[in-house]
């Protein structure tokens, strides 16, 4: 399903929504990636997953200037679009998930709305060389965020939204897991012997599509299974490389 095909429902400079209908009282809310190519949009992320067959209205997020959220007035305008959505469909239930840099937005986001539940595929704790100085990554879109607003993931709200948050064990990956807050209500994993590709390498093994469909479902103990069967380590089991520093460290110990 590409962007063509779900209809347009906001746009304001960088910033692109669109809603697909479902018939369910579940209201999920998509954020993309940085996407492979510069100039175009980043496509909607995980279109079928999140439709579930048209099971659940989706609102699609995208950021074509790939500000990791701070764009000014970004924020309150997703929010503004999610409030009036979730009130237009009487949703039961908000559902957010990302991947990459639209994990990190969602993240931010549940600071100011009352997400049932965040699904985020390896987020960034953040893209500014002050907080995290080893990531090299996605220099081209970085150097143009003139002011962070949402310097790094704080102040989650484990206590209103529950949180599922997955990295591989790459060094580059560590840098950013190792310094997300631990709080019950968060459950975090590192997922062995993969990189930045989390997400594109469960689809591959026909993993991911179950696994995200168990979570938005409410079935926390087959998603639990999943993992396990895959090997994944919740954060605070995790022991990191003797190459990771304790700056990286710092964050998960405490």
């Amino acid at each position: 399903m590409s962007e063509t095909e779900i209809p347009l429902l906001f746009e304001k400079g960088p910033l692109r929504i669109r809603y697909l209908e479902g018939d369910g009282p579940d209201l999920v809310v998509s954020f993309s990636g940085v996407g492979k190519k510069r100039n175009i949009e980043p496509p909607p992320e995980f279109p079928g997953i999140a439709s579930a067959g048209r099971q659940n209205h989706v609102l699609f997020v995208s950021d074509k200037s790939r500000s990791w959220l701070n764009a000014d007035g970004m924020a309150d305008q997703i929010l503004c679009c999610i409030r009036a959505t979730a009130e237009h469909v009487n949703a039961e239930r908000v559902i957010a998930i990302g991947n990459s840099m639209g994990g990190t937005m969602a993240l931010h986001l549940s600071r100011f709305f009352d997400f049932e539940r965040v699904i985020a595929f390896t987020p960034q704790f953040s893209v500014c060389s002050e907080e995290v100085p080893e990531e090299d990554r996605w220099f081209y879109f970085r150097k143009q965020i003139k002011t962070f607003h949402f310097p790094k993931v704080e102040a989650l709200r484990p206590n209103a939204t529950k949180y599922y948050i997955f990295h591989g064990d790459e060094k580059r990956e560590l840098a950013h897991a190792l310094r997300f807050p631990n709080a019950p209500g968060i459950s975090h994993y590192i997922m062995p012997e993969t990189d930045h590709n989390v997400a594109a390498k469960l689809k591959d093994r026909g993993l991911l599509a179950p696994m995200v469909q168990n979570l938005i479902g409410g079935q926390p103990r087959k998603f639990r299974r999943q993992v396990e069967d895959l090997g994944g380590i919740p954060i605070l089991r995790f022991t990191p490389p003797a190459a990771i520093g304790p700056a990286q460290n710092f964050a998960a110990i405490h």
